[in-house]
């Protein structure tokens, strides 16, 4: 199903992108992870632009960062002298030495899926300089080890499509087709926390990959369609378009801070794109997820690969990868970090139903899985009671400008954002702007 926004999807997506929003494959059960998309403190009426795509509106996002942290924000850097030390890379990846580093955002900050934020350890890693391109991609399917794009007649803003698009950014490919072209080159998709350490200048902690400045002049944002690689300066360790142009997806499986998920339903995804409206879009901790078959014009990727010779610390892992490891955490007041989880002092190291697996923290048994999933699915009803629906008149005319066919703006509040999502969909809603208990949709 192809939505205004140029985005088409085999199941649910996340409203940051795309038609009127509605659960993914695994239905009501994921508002029980009350995860939001976004945060912001305050709705924004956008200044006219050529996209039609929901976003959210701009936050503060330096508070003081604990003083075993490194800063949150850190103070910017000409681009070009954030160059990592790291073994030779193939002449289009570039070198990151990696090292320890503070994944995600302070809680309240910004999305309640940044946090907590936790501190890692990455090996030195190469990373593709430019987003794959269409003909990049191209001759991966002419030799057969990648099947074409998601694309036809009907989706125009695919860029395989285009005879003109060859050094623009491959999009309309899903997370399998994305996985596929890597293997091809004998690379693979980046970690989230990869992507995140290259996009934040490592250590430097960047709001963007090139500083803390607006991404006005530096990235390929608030436009109709993509725009060529390499055509904006590039940022940390000399990379391009890590925030803008399309989003990125990682090889890493969505779920809730700071362990990756074993068996994963939902991939993340990372940047923002060429449509997006709002800064809080373009910021370097935000995620994004879909699921592997989804794809859609917003969407595309880069590779990576394990330096030479780099060493884990935390073990080799699958596919050139790293084992995971957690070497701290923020955790909430009357909690504190015990080498797997946020727990009460003399609790029991994982929670009843767990047991810790290496690189994945504690994961639940199989036979505990259902006792689970009914739980989400009670929290999930009850807080489809939670939500509150309110006209917004002062939005409407921002609903006319980028949405014509849902003309009349409503602030959906309380409850979590998933059920938000899920109650705006059953009106024929598309998210315009979300933020911390409250979506703010454009209805017919």
């Amino acid at each position: 199903m192809q939505t205004r926004g140029g985005i088409f999807r085999s199941s649910g997506a996340h409203p940051s992108d795309g038609g009127p929003s509605r659960p993914s494959r695994s239905g009501l059960a994921v508002l029980g992870l009350a995860v939001a998309s976004a945060s912001a403190c305050k709705e924004q009426t956008a200044s006219p632009g050529p996209t039609g795509s929901s976003d959210v509106s701009n936050v503060n996002m330096r508070p003081p960062a604990p003083s075993s942290a490194a800063p949150f924000g850190s103070a910017a850097a000409p681009a070009a002298s954030v160059r990592a030390e790291a073994p030779a890379c193939p002449s289009d990846m570039t070198p990151i030495a990696g090292g320890e580093f503070w994944v995600g955002s302070p809680r309240g900050t910004f999305s309640e899926d940044e946090s907590p934020r936790h501190k890692t350890s990455l090996a030195a890693f190469c990373l593709d300089l430019t987003e794959v391109t269409v003909d990049a991609y191209a001759v991966c399917v002419a030799q057969r080890a990648c099947t074409p794009t998601r694309s036809s007649p009907m989706r125009r803003s695919c860029n395989a499509l285009r005879t003109d698009r060859g050094d623009h950014p491959i999009n309309c490919v899903d997370w399998r087709q994305a996985e596929a072209y890597c293997r091809f080159r004998e690379r693979r998709l980046p970690t989230e926390a990869e992507w995140e350490y290259a996009a934040r200048a490592g250590e430097r902690y960047f709001e963007y990959p090139w500083g803390n400045e607006t991404p006005d002049g530096r990235a390929c944002w608030k436009k109709p369609s993509t725009c060529p690689v390499k055509s904006f300066p590039p940022g940390a360790f000399g990379v391009y378009d890590l925030s803008g142009n399309v989003w990125e997806w990682t090889s890493s499986g969505y779920g809730e801070y700071p362990w990756p998920v074993l068996a994963p339903e939902l991939r993340v995804y990372r940047g923002g794109s060429f449509s997006r409206r709002f800064e809080k879009w373009m910021h370097t901790r935000l995620r994004n997820r879909w699921g592997e078959r989804d794809a859609g014009s917003h969407l595309g990727f880069r590779c990576a690969l394990k330096a030479p010779g780099a060493k884990c610390a935390f073990g080799e892992g699958e596919a050139g990868a790293c084992v995971y490891g957690v070497l701290e955490a923020e955790c909430e007041a009357g909690k504190a970090w015990n080498g797997v989880r946020c727990a009460a002092p003399g609790a029991a190291r994982c929670s009843p139903g767990a047991t810790e697996q290496k690189g994945f923290g504690c994961v639940r048994a199989a036979g505990s899985s259902a006792g689970a999933a009914a739980a989400a699915s009670e929290r999930a009803a009850r807080e489809l009671k939670n939500v509150e629906r309110v006209r917004a008149p002062e939005f409407d005319q921002d609903c006319k400008t980028y949405q014509p066919s849902r003309p009349r703006a409503y602030r959906y509040q309380g409850g979590t954002h998933a059920a938000r999502n899920v109650l705006g969909a059953q009106s024929g809603c598309k998210n315009r702007d979300v933020g911390v208990g409250w979506n703010s949709a454009c209805c017919p």
